[in-house]
């Protein structure tokens, strides 16, 4: 049995729910022994942290603009998959550069919006953007529609709304509010937007994540970080369990499928939300992260998935990670 000791702060349960689910694990295990050579790789390739540049993001020198942009982002940054034999959705921005969808060509619809003068960032735009607005935007390269549209269209209608009725129609409002702070800012996303409300019910327990609730301040420090100013206790910040991390995870061989789970990754068999299959990867997940930041000691868990997830982009016929249609990653 692998330790599972929490040995920092916890203040979402995160760590002590997911730790709940792998203490009766029927389909997902960590193998601690692999830890350090997944540790060694992200010590030389990382010594620093991650960059903004690396990571994606695009500065325009506007702080303010730039949180808007992260905030809308992280409202529809989720599950871009396509199902077994079938196409991609693809983005071409600028003209002839044709980007595989995922989070850059999620990014390069924010850019292309942008330079066709769409008020993507206003929230009373987006309070109430139409259906035709929203194909618009997410518009493809190929005949592909991007995934869970409706509930996208759903989540930019809730931010602009929320934004309007309690930040002025600014995100920069809910750091301000939240005192830059990650768990104060973390509390208000979760208790003002649905939508960032990733809690898994398990043998009648509430399991945290809050992939993208956790997210929004580590990616609003990188942009304050370029105009002197930093979101406080970012450590206390878990992983953002997602699809590329446990892939990479298992690759690695720190996470162990059982067979009939094995089957069903590899085979891109769909396996649904909410299940014990997929509360487990998304549990080990966290867990193995965990695991790594106790290893390499220099590195948040938010920093070594950051390492991880740019590790991924860089992996070629690997197995697959798994396929769970979500709002939540």
């Amino acid at each position: 049995m692998v330790n599972l000791k929490i040995t920092s702060a916890d203040p979402f349960r995160v760590l002590e729910s997911t730790r709940s689910v792998l203490e009766d694990a029927r389909f997902v295990f960590i193998k601690e022994e692999n830890i350090p050579i997944l540790a060694g790789q992200i010590r030389n390739r990382f010594p620093q942290g991650v960059s903004l540049e690396q990571i994606g993001f695009r500065s325009t020198g506007d702080p303010e603009k730039d949180i808007q942009r992260i905030f809308i982002e992280n409202n529809v940054n989720f599950c871009f998959w396509a199902g077994k034999g079938r196409e991609k959705w693809k983005v071409e921005w600028p003209k002839g550069n044709l980007i595989d969808g995922g989070w850059y060509g999620l990014a390069a619809c924010f850019d292309r919006a942008l330079a066709e003068n769409i008020p993507i960032l206003d929230a009373n735009y987006l309070a109430s953007i139409s259906d035709a607005d929203v194909r618009n935007f997410f518009r493809s390269a190929n005949n592909t529609e991007i995934p869970l549209i409706k509930e996208r269209t759903n989540n930019l209608r809730e931010a602009g709304r929320v934004l309007i009725e309690k930040f002025g129609g600014k995100a920069i409002n809910i750091v301000e509010k939240g005192d830059y702070d990650a768990v104060k800012i973390i509390k208000l996303i979760i208790d003002n937007f649905s939508s960032f409300r990733d809690i898994s019910i398990l043998d009648e327990r509430k399991i945290f994540f809050l992939k993208r609730a956790q997210l929004c301040p580590n990616d609003f420090n990188y942009i304050l970080k370029q105009h002197g100013k930093e979101i406080k206790n970012l450590d206390v910040l878990t992983a953002f369990a997602d699809y590329k991390i446990p892939q990479i995870l298992r690759n690695e061989g720190i996470l162990e499928y059982s067979p009939e789970l094995a089957e069903k990754v590899d085979n891109f068999v769909e396996i649904s939300r909410d299940s014990r299959e997929e509360i487990e990867i998304r549990a080990a997940t966290i867990w193995g992260t965990e695991l790594l930041r106790q290893e390499i000691k220099n590195l948040s868990s938010r920093e070594i998935d950051n390492a991880i997830w740019l590790i991924s982009q860089d992996q070629k016929g690997i197995k697959p990670y798994h396929r769970t249609r979500t709002i939540f990653y």
